[in-house]
This record gives C-alpha cells, structure tokens and sequence, in this order.
C-alpha cells in the first residue's frame, strides 16, 4: 500500500492512443489491470492517449512501480503531445495502479487504509521532505513547502477523493496547482485516478472538484 502513495505523491508533485478500437472488454477504449479490464471514459474536450510517445516519454519513472492505465490531455496540450517533456502544463487526467497489487482481491478496508497512508505521507512527519527530494531528482522540479488539504469527500461508494493544494517551482516560475486524487474500489482491484488544474483562485477548486467527479460518475457508470 506505501508504494501506492508513493506513486501518487511522484505523480503530484511532478505536476506534470486517441485511436479507439473494439477489444476483449468490449470498450472502445480500456486498460488491462493485471486480469481485469477497466473500461475508459469519453471526456469532453480531452483525448485519452496513454499509447502515444511524447506521453510515454513523460510517465516512465511512474511505470518503475505501476502501470499507468489511462492519461488524458485538452485539446490544447494535445497537439503538443510530441514536446510533452518541454512544455509546462496543467488540466489533466492520470489514472493509474499498482503492480504489486494489480491482481490482488481488494476490499473496502483497503481502501480506507490506502487514503490514510496517502495523509499520513503528506501531511504528517518526514516523508514529505524525502518525496520532494525525489521529485527534484527527477524533474528539476522543485515543491514550495507541503501540500494543504482542501477537502475530503466520498463522491460515490467504493470511492474517496481529496482535493489538495500545491505549489512548486520550476526554473524561474512558481506555480500553484490544484489536484483531485482519487482511490477507487472497482471490480475488486484498487487504483487511482488523478486530476490537475492550475489554481487561479476558489473557482478553480470548484471546477476541479465537478470535473473529477464528473469523470468518476462517467468512469463507474461503464464499468
């Protein structure tokens, strides 16, 4: 379970294929988490595109502790697909598991334990200090002081969200970001999916907060 707060921690700090096919799930489009297939949502206005080069560029020190099951851009970021590694971005998806338990029979417990360990590293003793350092190593990226907590809900069962602060500098630039983490229980396997937006204020935390949920709603609804 730590290591999947450490992948979601990496995934956060760094702040950083859209052909659909049919395929054994029966989903035009969908991940295969260790046995079992996850269907992908249709997102307004983003393309899913997991497959692509600039992408897979971007997500290979994730894939060292899990695969990374679905990753979506705007249609702005996506024509830059190819620079992914010398653009800075924000406003999008990341879904994305755990290969020491990607075939492990998953329970509510689980679940709660997983959301307890991701507070714990972010917000309580040390561990932050060594992730950040982490981040720094690997992106030239560096975190501004820890994360705030936003807020904590459960959008739907089998689901729990958090919607953190953060900021980080990169070069000459400061940037705050606001991130939706989510830890979802379906077909027995746990993940994650995670959102980022650029923080210009309250709105933008409410934006962040509908559309992830949005996403959640679209994701169990196929599944």
């Amino acid at each position: 379970m730590k290591k999947i707060v450490g992948l979601w921690v990496l995934c956060l700090l760094a702040g950083c294929s859209g052909a659909a096919k049919k395929n054994a799930s029966g989903c035009d489009n969908s991940a295969l988490y260790g046995y079992i297939y996850i269907c992908l949502p249709e997102i307004d206005g983003m393309t899913e595109c997991r497959t692509e080069k600039g992408v897979q560029e971007v997500i290979q020190p994730y894939l060292a502790s899990g695969p990374v099951l679905a990753y979506y851009l705007n249609k702005e970021t996506y024509r830059q697909v190819d620079q992914l590694k010398e653009i800075s971005y924000e406003d999008y998806f990341l879904m994305y598991g755990e290969y020491r338990l990607e075939n492990s029979h998953a329970r509510e417990a689980d679940l709660e334990r997983a959301e307890k360990d991701l507070e714990q590293t972010l917000f309580e003793g040390s561990n932050f200090d060594r992730i950040s350092d982490r981040i720094e190593e690997y992106y030239q990226t560096m975190t501004v002081g820890k994360p705030a907590l936003i807020e904590k809900y459960s959008p739907r069962p089998n689901v729990r969200t958090m919607i953190v602060l953060m900021k980080y500098k990169h070069g000459d630039g400061e940037t705050s970001v606001v991130s939706a983490v989510d830890f979802i229980l379906l077909k027995n396997r746990l993940f994650n999916l995670a959102y980022y937006v650029a923080y210009t204020g309250g709105k933008s935390i409410d934006e962040a907060r509908r559309k992830n949920n949005a996403f959640i709603d679209r994701l169990l609804e196929i599944n």
